[in-house]
C-alpha cells in the first residue's frame, strides 16, 4: 500500500477551476472558516502564497461537497469538513493503499497459512450466524484507535488491530498494546506485494506470516517514529504468537459473515478514496467499478432501524476524530453478486508486479474482494 504523503503539482486548470469554487463560497463565510480551520490543524502558509491558495481552493471545493452531500434527500450518511479538507487528492492517497496477494502467494509459501479450503467453510457453513455483531461491545482492545501518521502503514494498523482482538478472544483476559511499528519496520516484502515494504507499502497477510514466524513485541517495548521507515530493532522480547492466518474466498458474503460472527475482526481491502468526508450513517459513496487501495478492521455488522439498511462495521486508521469515532459503517448488500465491477487498475491498489490488469471487486467499496483473519493467536507472557 504506496500511502507516503506527499504534495504535488496541480495543474493549471484544476487550480482555476478550484479558486472558482472559493471565489463562489467566499459568501458563505468561507474564508474565515479556512482560518478557523487553519488553527484548528496547525497549517503554517502565508496568506499570500501560492501553496495558501491552492489550499484554500481545495477547502472550498469540499465545502461544496459537503453541503451537496447533507443535502440530498433520503442520503444515508452525513459529510463534514474534517483534518483532510485542505488535502490534495495525491496527500490522501497517501492514507491509502492495499494491495492483496499475488498469484505466487500459495499454501505451500505459507506453512499453516493460506486460502480457506472447500471443506473447512463446509464445517464452518452449519455454524450459527447472528444477525447482529459488534466487537467493540466485548473486547478491550476495541479502544486501541491508532492513527497511521504520514506513513502507508494502514495494513500494518490493520494487522495488528485484528492480532490483539483474536488475542483477547482466544485469552478472555484484557488484551496488551501491540506494536504495529515493528510490523512497519520487520515486515519482509521480497516480492514488493503492495509496494516497496514499511510505509511504501506491504499487506496484512504479510504481516502475519512475520508474526507467525518471529512474534510481535508490545507497543511499550517496541517504539519508533509511526511517520517513517526504521530500521528493525531486533531482540524485542515477544508477547504474543500465531499460527498465520485465513484467507477468505474473494467476493463472497457468507464466508465473511461466518468468520466475523464466529472468529472475530477481519481484515478487508477497500476503496476508501471516498471516504475522506464521511461523518457518519452508512456509506454508499463507491461506485460498482472500485480501486481496491486500502487495509481496514471489519468488527461487525447490523442493521440501522433508522435508515433501514444493513451496514459492515469498520474500523480505519484515520485518528478517532474521523467518521464515527474512528469506525465508518457501509452498506451491506444480501448476496455475493448484488454490487460488483471491476478493479481495472490493480496495480493502484490490489495488484502485484506481474498480476492481472483487471479483477472483480464486489460489495461496498470492493469490501468483498479480500479479507483475512490471523490464526490460533496466544499471549506468551
Amino acid at each position: 500500500m504506496l500511502c507516503v504523503v506527499k504534495a504535488i503539482a496541480m495543474s493549471p486548470l484544476l487550480l482555476i477551476t478550484l479558486l472558482a469554487s472559493a471565489d463562489a463560497t467566499t459568501s458563505d463565510g468561507v474564508i474565515s472558516a479556512y482560518e478557523a480551520f487553519r488553527a484548528k490543524h496547525g497549517r503554517t502558509e502565508s496568506v499570500d502564497s501560492a501553496s495558501y491558495n491552492k489550499r484554500l481552493a481545495l477547502f472550498a471545493h469540499r465545502h461544496v461537497h459537503v453541503k451537496s452531500q447533507n443535502s440530498l434527500p433520503g442520503a444515508l450518511w452525513r459529510a463534514e469538513i474534517n483534518k483532510f479538507a485542505d488535502h490534495t487528492d495525491e496527500e490522501f492517497k497517501g492514507l491509502l493503499g492495499y494491495r492483496r496477494l499475488g498469484e505466487w502467494w500459495s499454501s505451500s509459501s505459507t506453512g499453516s497459512s493460506g486460502v480457506a479450503s472447500s471443506s473447512f467453510l463446509q464445517m464452518k457453513s452449519a455454524r450459527v450466524i447472528a444477525s447482529t455483531v459488534d466487537w467493540r461491545s466485548n473486547l478491550t482492545s476495541s479502544k486501541f484507535l491508532r492513527e497511521q501518521g504520514a506513513c502507508g502503514s494502514c495494513w500494518a494498523v490493520a494487522a495488528v488491530g485484528a492480532l490483539e482482538m483474536h488475542a483477547e478472544i482466544a485469552s478472555k483476559q484484557p488484551a496488551r498494546k501491540l506494536s504495529f511499528k515493528q510490523l512497519v519496520d520487520c515486515t519482509p516484502n521480497p516480492q514488493h506485494c503492495g509496494g516497496a515494504g514499511g510505509c511504501q507499502g506491504a499487506t496484512a497477510e504479510l504481516a502475519f506470516k512475520y508474526v507467525q514466524e518471529n512474534g510481535l513485541a508490545d507497543a511499550d517495548t517496541y517504539t519508533g517514529d509511526i511517520n517513517s521507515d526504521g530500521k528493525c530493532q531486533t531482540g524485542k522480547t515477544s508477547v504474543l504468537q500465531s499460527q498465520g492466518f485465513v484467507k477468505l474466498p474473494e467476493n463472497k458474503l457468507q464466508p465473511l459473515l461466518d468468520a466475523v460472527a464466529n472468529e472475530g475482526p477481519v481484515v478487508v481491502s477497500v476503496d476508501g478514496g471516498a471516504w475522506g468526508s464521511y461523518a457518519g450513517g452508512v456509506f454508499d459513496g463507491c461506485q460498482r467499478d472500485s480501486t481496491v487501495n486500502h487495509a481496514v478492521l471489519l468488527v461487525g455488522y447490523g442493521r440501522d432501524a433508522e435508515l433501514g439498511k444493513d451496514y459492515w462495521l469498520i474500523r480505519n486508521s484515520w485518528g478517532a476524530e474521523w467518521g464515527e469515532h474512528g469506525y465508518i459503517r457501509l452498506l451491506r448488500h444480501s448476496g455475493d453478486n448484488d454490487y460488483c465491477g471491476t478493479d481495472r487498475d490493480p496495480k493502484q491498489g490490489v495488484g502485484c508486479d506481474g498480476g492481472p490488469s483487471a479483477l472483480p471487486v464486489c460489495g461496498m467499496c470492493g469490501l468483498l474482494s479480500d479479507s483475512s483473519y490471523p490464526k490460533s493467536v496466544s499471549t506468551t507472557m
